[in-house]
């Protein structure tokens, strides 16, 4: 058994401590403190330069420029201050503070990138977990089936055939379930791997509850993006770069014009002199080998075309994924509620084919598919709440921003009512096994309607909102994983 420490209650919470832990996180802002100290030293540039210079003179008597009654030593210190530089060191501090603005854009981009990661993870996880759920119970329906079909065949009732194919379904069923384990355990040992410390599945259970509350329209959660997001104001804050690269290059072809103050100790023609102060004004440039300065102006001018391009490129991409994810989640709303409908008639076939088969007017495999594809339509809805889980908060992240989802999901936790978990009764169908899981809505409806009506209601109630419909999965009276037994197979849970 691996020692559970401490873990989050609720999904921002979860998001929150892979944020705090996260190495690349940490490498990111060592970057930032390198563009902070790059600003620092930019900023230092419109002050005096000082310098020293210690020359140490040996020649030859004859030297008429260095008599041997001179000094042989002559220090210099100079102090030379830039005045006119043609914008060269206001473009240098731009350059500095547009770098400083790339470093913490970058910085909330990993942010975004590590939540929406951990967003990923747990809608595989649930998704896993949910079909678990169904083809355990579904799982306990066959062996049910099992001893019917057993005690029908030793009365001389049923063929044996009709076992073997009980047998085919069953196993049938027993490998989805084995792939459904795999999903859930695989996804929990990355998002473990993300913690950096183990975690109980029950724990990831409740953490479903908080969802960001999206009540605005696919355009407000693109313009918001298109304007806000992390990537997009990094590229700009790189055109503003190359910007001032230009404005660099093209000052370096100026001459800049410069006071300089020097003081010399020693005099290489008289020998103990006086300490001499001198001033100068002058000019001084560099035009580079050839026309090389003029070459570099114009890779300026194409990268800041460039990066101007991938601004535009990028908003158009936010853009076509914010209303794709919309469309999605809307699209998703209305499968979802047609799985119910369905789900609900499926089981009461279900059911009405049992009977008929034992009054002889269905035959086996009529009982069988039924069974089958009550638990396929469970499985359907289990894919299509994960993927409204990982809609929602995408749509939430990216439209609006991480720290807003995630204000917005923990006050949502806040006032939402304090539940108790209860432990799951054993169920005689695949959809009897979800009717403890509720909605976190204010009509607290359940995870499958019930019946015809219910699933009308279900698609009409004007307080859910199609965004987030998959986020707000409450646990207001959940089911215990762990007391849900897996039809023989062992759960490995308590490993992680």
């Amino acid at each position: 058994m691996v020692h559970v420490g401490g873990h989050a209650d609720s999904l921002p919470e979860l998001i929150q401590s892979v944020l705090s832990t996260h190495p690349s996180l940490r490498s990111q802002k060592a970057q930032g403190e390198s563009a902070a100290q790059a600003l620092e030293s930019a900023r230092w540039q419109f002050y005096p330069t000082p310098s020293i210079g210690l020359e140490q003179v040996d020649t030859s008597t004859q030297d008429p420029n260095y008599p041997s009654y001179g000094d042989k030593n002559v220090t210099t210190v100079r102090l030379q201050q830039p005045l006119w530089t043609a914008g060269r060191l206001t473009a240098g501090l731009d350059k500095a503070q547009a770098g400083v603005l790339a470093s913490q854009a970058t910085l909330e981009n990993i942010r975004q990138d590590l939540a929406l990661r951990v967003v990923q993870v747990v809608s595989d996880w649930y998704g896993g977990w949910l079909k678990g759920q169904a083809l355990d119970k579904s799982l306990q329906y066959h062996q049910t089936l099992r001893e019917q079909i057993l005690r029908r065949i030793a009365n001389g009732v049923s063929p044996q055939s009709d076992l073997t194919l009980l047998l085919g379904r069953q196993q049938q069923t027993e490998a989805d379930l084995s792939a459904a384990l795999a999903q859930e355990q695989g996804a929990l040992a990355r998002l473990i791997q993300m913690l950096g410390h183990a975690l109980p599945p029950h724990a990831l259970v409740h953490s479903l509850g908080a969802a960001p509350t999206l009540d605005t329209n696919a355009r407000d959660l693109m313009e918001h993006a298109q304007a806000q997001h992390p990537s997009v104001i990094k590229l700009q804050a790189q055109a503003r770069m190359a910007e001032a690269e230009i404005i660099e290059l093209r000052a370096s072809l100026s001459p800049e014009l410069y006071l300089r103050a020097e003081r010399q100790y020693g005099n290489y023609t008289v020998a103990n002199s006086a300490p001499v102060n001198r001033y100068f004004l002058g000019f001084s440039s560099n035009f580079g080998a050839g026309l090389s300065s003029l070459s570099q102006v114009g890779g300026a001018q194409a990268r800041y075309a460039a990066a101007l391009a991938d601004i535009d490129s990028t908003r158009v991409s936010l853009g076509e994924q914010i209303q794709a994810d919309y469309v999605q989640a809307e699209a998703g709303l209305v499968r979802l509620d047609a799985l119910q409908a369905s789900l609900f008639s499926s089981d009461n076939l279900a059911k009405a084919w049992s009977r008929q088969f034992i009054a002889g007017r269905k035959t086996w495999l009529d009982v069988m598919n039924a069974v089958r594809e009550e638990a396929q339509l469970e499985t359907q809805i289990a894919d299509a709440k994960a993927s409204q889980l990982l809609l929602s908060w995408r749509l939430a992240i990216v439209g609006r921003g991480l720290d807003r989802a995630l204000d917005q999901a923990s006050a949502a936790l806040s006032k939402a009512p304090v539940t108790q978990t209860t432990p799951a009764t054993p169920a005689h169908s695949t959809a009897d096994a979800f009717s403890d899981l509720n909605w976190e809505t204010s009509g607290q409806l359940p995870l499958y309607a019930q019946d015809g009506a219910e699933a009308i209601a279900l698609r009409q109630d004007a307080h859910i909102d199609p965004l987030h419909l998959g986020l707000h999965l409450g646990l207001g009276t959940s089911v215990d994983p762990a007391a849900a037994p897996y039809a023989g197979h062992t759960r490995k849970e308590d490993a992680w």
